[in-house]
């Protein structure tokens, strides 16, 4: 009786993926990445919802937000470019990135939808907003996976940035009146002849009217748009965490002693040229001539992290290889 012959190695063929299966599952998956993407757009970008009258979206709330003279947060509208822009930056890493399922991004993902149901249901544009990153963050991580996603972090962050903050008309107080107050002493160290009352400086003899300093003069403006130019330059060129947080705190002071400075020299102004030109037309256009000396400071600062403390340790370093080398010699010589 003849054996049943094995069957060889060789004789087995390999079961190959049909193309047509493949092309079915990329175009399943694609839908489905469209899908998404197109709730999300409906719901943010299209859905009215948020203002007065019900009539804006998310989207349309943020930009409009933005452009009122009440919140100073106009920097907010250049908020999405950079956001694009730093991803843009980072497209090689992302493309690169072994990809992989994140279950644990679904929590972020239903926590942002959650979170938006609120909003609708208080009619608060702010916590939609600040969905937005919880939503696009969980996403990328369920269907891309961690390593993917945190090149997203930080640049979905800076959207708070384009989100005005409760309770900024308090803060803005606190500002009037310590510019008021830093204003008013560097002015009669300078020799202006002025007296200080809340949030008025006047001449003591009479010369020009009081100039107030009203919310714009807060500096709450270009307090909130330097620490955001602060977290990008700081994101951009500095490599640690504990430089990274310098930087974003010290462009609190630096915004306000800026501020202080511009105040000042409208009261010089009014001291010793033209009180009408400085409390309108050098008032009006003077914040664009002192910011850049906040972003010098920026850029001051960013220097000193990079530079400073490298110096520093190459100091450190060869004082120690120079102790090794003379410890080495006095022992050659005994």
């Amino acid at each position: 009786m003849a054996s049943k012959q094995e069957p060889s190695v060789d004789s087995i063929e390999t079961k190959e993926l049909n193309p047509s299966e493949n092309s079915y599952s990329n175009r399943l998956v694609f839908t489905f990445l469209l899908s998404i993407a197109a709730t999300f757009f409906y719901f943010y970008c299209i859905n009215p919802i948020f203002g007065n009258f019900r009539e804006q979206s998310v989207v349309e709330w943020m930009w409009a937000v933005c452009g009122k003279k009440e919140y100073d947060y106009g920097h907010g509208r250049f908020v999405p470019l950079v956001i694009l822009f730093l991803i843009f930056r980072s497209r090689k890493e992302i493309i690169s990135c072994p990809k992989s399922s994140e279950w644990w991004g679904l929590v972020f993902l239903v926590l942002g939808i959650l979170f938006y149901i609120v909003s609708v249901r208080t009619i608060q544009a702010r916590i939609a907003a600040g969905s937005i990153p919880f939503i696009v963050y969980g996403f990328i991580a369920f269907v891309y996976g961690r390593k993917t996603a945190s090149y997203f972090i930080f640049p979905l962050l800076l959207l708070y940035f384009a989100i005005p903050l409760p309770g900024l008309t308090q803060a803005t107080n606190g500002l009037q009146i310590l510019a008021t107050k830093i204003a008013y002493h560097l002015s009669t160290l300078l020799g202006a002849d002025v007296v200080a009352a809340g949030t008025e400086i006047q001449s003591n003899n009479g010369k020009w009217d009081a100039l107030k300093i009203a919310e714009g003069c807060s500096g709450v403006r270009s307090l909130i748009a330097l620490v955001f130019v602060a977290s990008v330059y700081g994101y951009l060129s500095l490599n640690k965490i504990w430089k990274f947080c310098i930087m974003v705190i010290s462009s609190l002071p630096l915004a306000i002693i800026a501020n202080s400075i511009r105040v000042t020299t409208i009261v010089l102004m009014a001291e010793y040229w033209d009180a009408e030109f400085a409390a309108h037309t050098y008032h009006n256009f003077s914040g664009f001539l002192f910011f850049p000396l906040g972003i010098f400071g920026i850029i001051l600062m960013g220097y000193i992290l990079n530079n400073g403390f490298r110096r520093k340790q190459k100091v450190i370093t060869r004082q120690i290889v120079a102790g090794k080398d003379s410890k080495e010699s006095e022992d050659n010589d005994s």
